[in-house]
């Protein structure tokens, strides 16, 4: 493509002038910022008048599975808590509409976007292991550090969450998708 320029820059200090773009996307980077609504008020700055946005972040707390364990919710648990001591919010997803208000933005829709997975389904459960659980396993060191969890069980939850996604098992979860606009 030769239309399409990358750039990279702090999301609450852009460096385009105030009404550049028609539309603004947004996806799985609200949940890591400190301030989500800073974020969303200097992306609205550089919309033009009418212009849209769309937001797509996921909620962990959402996660649904079976069999359920208690250890499997604790390393969930565990990745949400080390996002909120980093400045982030691992359950932002409920949270968009009334951020996009907050914002400014106006006729802003909410859309939950189910993902689930089982065997009947073919493929879900190896997206589960190879996205969300792998996303839990990469913070065992920093969780087992910080004093959240212990090795055995970290291990034991990681464990049930991969039970899930065999023959018998299932895993559902929630992204949301929220659309708003600039007033004109």
């Amino acid at each position: 493509m030769t239309n399409v320029t990358f750039r990279q820059a702090d999301i609450g200090n852009l460096p385009f002038r105030q009404g550049t773009f028609d539309h603004v996307f947004v996806c799985f980077t609200l949940e890591h910022i400190p301030d989500p609504l800073h974020a969303l008020c200097a992306l609205k700055n550089v919309l033009r008048p009418g212009g849209t946005i769309t937001v797509i972040e996921g909620d962990h707390g959402s996660a649904l599975f079976y069999p359920e364990t208690s250890a499997a919710h604790h390393v969930i648990d565990c990745l949400v808590s080390l996002q909120r001591q980093a400045g982030g919010n691992a359950l932002i997803g409920r949270e968009l509409g009334h951020l996009l208000a907050d914002a400014g933005f106006v006729d802003i829709t909410v859309s939950p976007r189910l993902i689930y997975a089982s065997s009947a389904i073919p493929g879900s459960s190896e997206a589960v292991k190879c996205i969300f659980i792998a996303m839990i396993e990469g913070v065992r060191e920093p969780a087992i550090a910080g004093g959240l969890t212990d090795p055995k069980i970290w291990d034991q939850g990681i464990q049930d969450l991969y039970r899930t996604t065999e023959k018998d098992g299932m895993f559902c979860y929630t992204f949301f998708k929220t659309v708003g606009r600039k007033e004109r």
